[in-house]
């Protein structure tokens, strides 16, 4: 036992985000902690980490550990003018320093940092390298237990490759984790803590796994309840003929009847718990199109914002019904694209002697999801912003409501939101205003796994159109029906995915090999 979670209780408000949760993490263990935004995952680490006291019950944390590594979910702003060197050099003793420096650059080298980088300052860096410095940092400490709080965000898809090979490959340590992201889930941990109506629901297996159980739990457990409900209901029928039989006239029978009303009462107290999922709409409800196509692209440049081109599309047909995941290696000039088509829509790109068009039909309506969200009114209440979309005040509180949002957050500024609450009032936004094109920036960044699934539910089985980028492995999988790939400066349509995954790992390998056999030839 490395760490025993002893039925503690904790929560900001009245109601606890947890209460009499009781667990153990052991050698061996690589735990996946999920749950839905807002749940306490967060929080239940910090108890972990002696950073809040539970009200009630303890935290037993095992001599064995020694160092127990957290990985926050950003950088700390008092790390931020380190650079990454350096930062990786504080995790050594400093009387270490002068033999085990090499360490540091081995750890760089671990996780593909490019060499002009190792001397900005951390917040130079995008967040994606902020995430493996931390990671890099914790692992160095050698610690007993590492706590994980959403290590995959910010991370393109050559990241978490590299993430999973470490986690899979070279750390060793116990880990919990925090994610919704479902593929590295599935690859990086060997048991499942469902954080739920307060509870800790464990499994011994990964997620997708440990899921499947749970709905199994779920189905017997209203089963169950509606078996205990016929059963009252039968117990009290049955009471209420004995007393109207008797009616007043036998003590016996009525006797008879309170007992069985007090067996019905105590059956009633008794009833199996089932689980009642909040009610969290995330779905579009787009307007109908009757064209076909509805955008053509043909001999465009993308550009980089010095004038760059980062690539070509030939050819880029979209039809109704398309959903179209663009595929490219950070840094390539996916979301560029997307700024681009953005422009378009608005003043379209028609060059006859070059041949060059970017052309929308002119019944689409476009919604834009910006994985930053910029477009979000942040000083605007949360019923403000939906009711500048033309809805009414009664329709905006249903809609706020159904989303997921309690009537005490309608008044609320929007800046006062977590990243995965202004998510959901984004897709809010989206449904309000009956678009029928979707273009999508890293749309299921900061939504939790429910979310996600609803969200993918809805596109799939409601016909949306849309053009979208993700490092959501099983987004990309599950909802596209068409992909085109940045090949050789080239947007190419391809049959799948799996060659693009095939050839970021192939990329990775072959970095690490130039690395190391630079590393031979200065020797």
């Amino acid at each position: 036992m490395l760490l025993q979670a002893d039925k503690i209780t904790f929560g900001y408000s009245e109601k606890p985000l947890f209460k009499q949760v009781s667990f153990t993490i052991n050698e061996g263990d690589r735990i996946g902690l999920v749950g839905d935004n807002g749940a306490g995952k967060s929080t239940l680490f910090k108890c972990l980490l002696g950073i809040e006291q539970p009200y009630e019950g303890k935290v037993i944390v095992s001599k064995n550990v020694g160092k127990i590594a957290y990985i926050p979910q950003s950088l700390p702003t008092d790390l931020q003018n380190k650079n990454f060197y350096d930062y990786l050099l504080e995790a050594i003793p400093h009387d270490e320093r002068d033999y085990s420096e090499w360490k540091v650059d081995m750890a760089m080298d671990e996780i593909g940092v490019p060499q002009e980088i190792r001397n900005f300052p951390l917040s130079h860096l995008s967040g994606g390298w902020q995430r493996m410095a931390l990671i890099a940092r914790a692992t160095m400490d050698e610690p007993g237990l590492i706590l994980m709080d959403e290590p995959t965000n910010y991370l393109d898809l050559e990241k978490i490759f590299k993430l999973e090979d470490l986690l899979l490959n070279t750390i060793k340590t116990p880990y919990v984790v925090i994610s919704h992201d479902r593929k590295f889930l599935d690859r990086c941990t060997n048991k499942t803590m469902h954080l739920r109506d307060g509870q800790i629901i464990c499994h011994k297996v990964p997620y997708s796994h440990a899921r499947t159980c749970l709905l199994e739990e779920d189905l017997a457990a209203a089963k169950a309840r509606e078996n205990e409900e016929a059963e009252i209901e039968r117990i009290r029928a049955a009471a209420k003929r004995i007393h109207i039989w008797s009616a007043g006239r036998n003590p016996d029978m009525d006797r008879r009847a309170k007992a069985m009303y007090t067996r019905a009462n105590q059956l009633e107290a008794k009833k199996t718990e089932i689980y009642v999922a909040a009610k969290r709409d995330i779905d579009f409800n787009p307007e109908d199109i009757k064209p076909k196509m509805l955008l053509r692209v043909t001999n465009y440049q993308v550009v980089a914002p010095d004038g760059r081109c980062l690539f070509k599309i030939k050819n880029m047909n979209v039809n109704k019904g398309d959903r179209v995941a663009i595929l490219a290696t950070n840094g390539v000039g996916k979301t560029q694209m997307l700024e681009a088509l953005m422009r378009a829509y608005n003043d379209p790109v028609v060059d006859k002697q070059n041949d060059t068009e970017m052309r929308f039909n002119p019944q689409v309506s476009i919604g834009y999801f910006d994985q930053h969200m910029a477009h979000l009114p942040l000083q605007r209440t949360l019923s403000d912003y939906i009711q500048s979309l033309g809805k009414t005040t009664q329709e905006t509180t249903k809609l706020l409501i159904n989303a997921g949002f309690p009537y005490k957050m309608h008044s609320q500024k929007i800046s006062e939101l977590s990243q995965g609450e202004k998510a959901r009032l984004a897709f809010l936004g989206l449904k309000v205003g009956k678009y029928n094109f979707f273009i999508m920036d890293e749309p299921t960044n900061h939504i939790d796994i429910d979310g996600q699934e609803k969200f993918e539910d809805a596109v799939i089985s409601e016909g949306h159109t849309c053009i979208f980028v993700s490092h959501d492995r099983y987004m990309m999988e599950q909802v596209a029906n068409k992909y085109y790939q940045v090949k050789g400066g080239i947007l190419t349509q391809v049959d799948s995915v799996e060659p693009f995954y095939k050839e970021v790992m192939q990329k990775q390998d072959i970095l690490m090999f130039e690395k190391i056999n630079a590393k031979g030839n200065q020797k």
